[in-house]
């Protein structure tokens, strides 16, 4: 991605960030906003975002999947909620406020594959949806249950830890959950 594409991106992302009357979330985009920039939402070619800006592209795309599909669907959902939970759903890729989570691959044989990053083994293992939770906790930015419960989800509900809510889901958790699934064109 060009740098005048993620300059953009940015733009784009602190703008609708800034409509979210939260606490916590201006210092959080100060501190980890060039990390946040930086950071890719996949380890690999294959995969949707791939490299620097990667990860804002896919929580913009997926922030603006869930506002079609609220708004064709007639969901009476708060629009700061659905920017919330789609822009920071997967804040947790970054890592935590000191190490990133995933770094440059140091194998040429997984770069030459098309896999540019592998997971930070500095850091404790934690799914990106518990690890986005955290960091949003870390700096103040108080959820309401339903997107607490989104964010806590957004990864699918056919992963182990989401099960028990089957059934029972927030419109919201959907909402992310399709809007991703949407954007990454298959489970993600």
């Amino acid at each position: 991605m060009e740098t005048r594409d993620i300059e953009n991106l940015w733009s784009t992302y602190q703008k609708l960030a800034g409509r979210i009357n939260r606490e916590g979330i201006s210092l959080m985009l100060e501190e980890l906003g060039e990390r946040i920039v930086m950071c890719s939402a996949s380890t690999d070619e294959q995969g949707k975002g791939c490299g620097p800006g990667g990860l804002i592209e896919v929580t913009l795309a997926v922030t603006s999947k869930m506002r079609t599909l609220a708004k064709a669907l007639e969901l009476d959902i708060s629009p700061e909620s659905i920017v919330i939970v789609g822009l920071f759903h997967g804040i947790g890729s970054v890592g935590d406020r000191k190490n990133h989570y995933l770094v440059e691959q140091d194998s040429d044989w997984h770069r030459k594959k098309g896999i540019h990053y592998k997971y930070n083994e500095k850091l404790p293992k934690s799914p990106v949806s518990h690890r986005s939770l955290q960091l949003l906790q870390e700096f103040g930015v108080k959820l309401t249950s339903e997107e607490w419960a989104a964010i806590m989800l957004s990864s699918g509900l056919h992963r182990e830890e989401n099960r028990f809510y089957l059934g029972s889901e927030p419109k919201l958790a959907i909402l992310v959950t399709q809007a991703r699934q949407w954007v990454f064109g298959r489970d993600n």
